[in-house]
């Protein structure tokens, strides 16, 4: 059993390309059956595999008797003369902390852990003692949360290219006949039989159910559905990838929102459902890292507003995460207490206009340069075209308004209304915005140059049409919008 048991396990690294020759291995142990099978395991493939491995163990603080398997673990890694490191974490402080249940701020910190000791130690692995079993169960309870084809596709032989788990070919049965053929028994932890926690649940009593009264080869078919639905998930994520980058806007002809992923509406409602989910959960994962958090009801809302009649509607995600529709644009943004959701300003703004000079607008991290000239009379001056420079009559706003009129720079305001160059009806600004396809949540950051309550630009988009240069010109203003960072 000893021999066939550890030929198997070089198999599977092999087969996986697990581990590369001169690498550093965290071995992970908490003193159970599987990890010590691990620990053991991957120690008697020390010369084949050409690499060193490092035992660490994370006491969560849950039990009274944890210290006593910190304990052990040290003693068997002493014994097999491999190096170790054992840490605390107070998981049941940090579930307070982080909002979580035992069992996921658990995980987190063993994985923060792992993070922490692998740069200590100089590791590009950490192996874990997942098995057959443990992916039959995993099956299951993803199959219960009502999780998609990648849910069931159980727990991967590798992930992130840093994860590997050498047992995922045994059985719980495999690894028991194992330990005791090299007389090595393991710690009990009373929280694996613990029937508050879902996976122990399955474990006891679905399982046993389930081979009992309907299929007594239930771990070995969940196993092998895994394996098909984990090739079938890799291929269609493959074809999904490829349909991300064809619907992501890297220039949507603005400057783009940061730390964004943003799609294109109208080549994402080209592809099958199928590709559209797994375009957005390519975006979440993106944003976020993982998707733990996020379910089919959110994917599902998600599609529901792409398809729905609002050209503009946002969605609040789990994990500051936000989804908005701007017209045809999807974009996918976080929203923390020191990271504004929106591009531009927050607040509202006012500016006097230099005349002639510059003008520094801070809010929006811009500048307006103001420069008057005489037009000569056999000459008129080409207007601009009205976005980021303009050019209007000056004689003519100075003899509509008083002198003391200022002109100012400022955010729009209720009742605003102009008359658009080249048409002879006054529109409201907010209109005009709608018309213009303006995401509602720029329309408040857009700089307008007003005089008194008559709007004579839009920066970014156009100017009025009553002041604009004529044959009868003899004095223009020419100003021009520059801003690095525009939101436009």
């Amino acid at each position: 059993m000893t021999t066939d048991f550890i030929q198997q396990m070089h198999r599977l690294i092999s087969q996986h390309n697990m581990i590369e020759s001169n690498e550093t291995v965290l071995v992970a142990v908490s003193g159970g059956a599987d990890s010590l099978a691990l620990l053991y395991g991957l120690h008697a493939l020390d010369t084949q595999l050409n690499c060193r491995f490092h035992v660490v163990h994370l006491n969560h603080c849950l039990r009274p008797d944890a210290e006593a398997d910190a304990d052990f673990v040290q003693q068997h890694a002493s014994l097999l003369d491999v190096p170790c490191t054992v840490r605390c974490a107070d998981v049941p402080r940090l579930v307070k902390k982080w909002k979580l249940s035992v069992e996921a701020a658990g995980r987190k910190a063993r994985y923060q852990f792992y993070e922490t000791v692998c740069t200590e130690v100089g590791a590009t692995k950490v192996a874990l003692g997942h098995h057959q079993d443990d992916t039959a169960e995993t099956v299951l309870m993803n199959l219960i949360r009502g999780s998609g084809a990648t849910g069931l596709k159980g727990i991967a032989p590798v992930r992130d290219l840093k994860i590997i788990r050498p047992l995922v070919g045994f059985t719980r049965q495999q690894i028991e006949a194992f330990l005791a053929s090299i007389g090595v028994t393991p710690q009990h932890d009373a929280t694996n039989t613990d029937r508050r926690y879902l996976r122990n649940r399955i474990r006891h009593e679905l399982i046993p159910l389930l081979e009992n009264n309907y299929n007594p080869n239930i771990r070995t078919g969940l196993s092998r559905t895994a394996d098909v639905l984990g090739a079938e998930s890799e291929y269609l994520e493959t074809i999904a990838r490829t349909a991300f980058e064809a619907c992501r806007l890297s220039d949507t002809g603005k400057a783009p929102v940061p730390n964004s992923v943003i799609l294109n509406r109208t080549k994402f409602r080209a592809y099958h459902i199928a590709l559209q989910r797994r375009m957005l959960r390519q975006s979440t994962a993106e944003m976020l890292g993982n998707m733990n958090d996020l379910y089919f009801v959110h994917y599902e809302a998600m599609l529901n507003l792409i398809e729905g009649n609002a050209s503009n509607a946002e969605l609040s995600l789990p994990n500051s995460l936000r989804f908005r529709r701007t017209y045809q644009h999807l974009v996918f943004e976080r929203c923390t207490s020191t990271e504004r959701l929106r591009t531009g300003a927050s607040d509202s703004f006012t500016y006097p206009l230099v005349v002639p000079g510059k003008t520094p607008i801070s809010a929006l991290k811009a500048e307006i340069t103001a420069e008057v000239g005489d037009v000569p009379s056999h000459e008129i001056h080409t207007p601009s075209d009205g976005k980021f420079e303009a050019v209007f009559d000056y004689e003519k706003l100075k003899a509509t308004f008083a002198a003391a009129s200022p002109l100012i720079v400022r955010t729009r305001q209720r009742g605003d209304r102009f008359q658009p160059y080249g048409m002879r009806g006054r529109k409201k600004i907010k209109d005009f915005l709608i018309d213009a396809k303006v995401p509602r949540y720029e329309r408040d950051s857009i700089p307008l140059l007003v005089c008194k309550d008559q709007v004579l630009w839009i920066i970014g988009y156009t100017t009025c049409e009553p002041f604009k240069i004529t044959q009868s010109t003899r004095q223009y203003l020419y100003l021009r919008y520059a801003n690095n960072e525009s939101a436009f």
